[in-house]
């Protein structure tokens, strides 16, 4: 039956590896970023990071049932990582951050952390941070609303281009009108951010609510979702499908919360994402004939 499968037993095993990993790696970093001063926020963005970790395992070996919700849990741990970090450090993070940065031709964190996360990194793993770290999703994926009945055409195909050029005319507004500076005071920087996070909630439930769709901002309006669609859309992370293994029932396409036509691409035997999988596991989870797998692909 559709959803009382298991993920690969490989893929447990690869999960158990990198969740045993990611503290070896992320809590000595903390560490390190502690004691240098004046990185706490930073600090606590690490241990979060290596915290995903355990989650991670316990995802690996949950029960079906049950896997989504601990991915959910990693979700939160990543997201509350990356708002510490901003909220703590007074280091804005988001897009407008970035090429507000780039206009003023001076260097900051924002460079980094979008060159990681939203440039050179999904690459290579996708848009995995949208699946498994994102702070926006965390919140919008307990809406009392489903996913969506199928991508919307038309206006929408549009709409994403909007929240990019929302993006360039607030850095515009702020590095040049306001003469705002990223590097000004902590109390000044910090009332910035949380403005920033209260103006994305407001915008991603607003969208959900009447879309009647959990990631409809995702989707249709995220500036960072539309510039990953194309920095992941070749990465070598990514859900696969073996043709002659689909059986063509469709429970991999209905619970694809980006709408993805996860089953077409199957039965032709091509990979799923094309710049839209966040690596949810979703599809894979429910696979009655074990047709799709994520792995590396070079």
């Amino acid at each position: 039956m559709p959803g009382e499968c298991a993920i690969p037993r490989k893929a447990r095993r690869t999960l158990l590896v990198v969740g045993a990993l990611f503290p070896l790696v992320f809590w000595p970093l903390g560490v390190v970023a502690l004691l240098r001063g004046n990185a706490m926020g930073f600090a606590i963005s690490l241990f979060f990071s290596g915290l995903q970790g355990p989650f991670l395992v316990v995802y690996a070996f949950a029960r079906t049932a049950r896997k989504q919700l601990w991915r959910w849990f990693t979700l939160v741990i990543g997201g509350l990582g990356i708002l510490m970090f901003s909220l703590i450090d007074a280091v804005d993070l988001d897009l407008h951050s970035f090429f507000e940065l780039i206009m003023l031709g001076t260097a900051g964190a924002v460079i980094g952390h979008t060159m990681v996360t939203t440039i050179v990194g999904p690459l290579i793993f996708g848009r995995i941070l949208c699946g498994w770290g994102c702070w926006r999703a965390m919140v919008l994926e307990r809406l009392p609303v489903s996913k969506g009945s199928g991508r919307r055409k038309g206006f929408w195909s549009w709409t994403p281009l909007v929240g990019v050029a929302l993006s360039f005319a607030v850095a515009a507004l702020l590095a040049q009108v306001f003469d705002i500076r990223p590097g000004g005071t902590t109390g000044h920087n910090v009332w910035r951010i949380v403005n920033g996070v209260a103006v994305y909630y407001t915008a991603g439930i607003a969208l959900a609510l009447v879309l009647h769709d959990q990631r409809a901002f995702c989707k249709y309006l995220c500036p960072t979702g539309f510039v990953l669609r194309w920095t992941s859309r070749r990465a070598l992370l990514r859900v696969t499908a073996r043709a002659e293994a689909c059986n063509d029932c469709g429970a991999c396409t209905k619970v694809c919360p980006m709408d993805i036509p996860v089953a077409e691409r199957a039965r032709l035997g091509v990979h799923i994402s094309h710049g839209d999988c966040i690596l949810c596991q979703r599809c894979i989870e429910c696979c009655p004939t074990g047709a799709l797998k994520t792995s590396f692909y070079v």
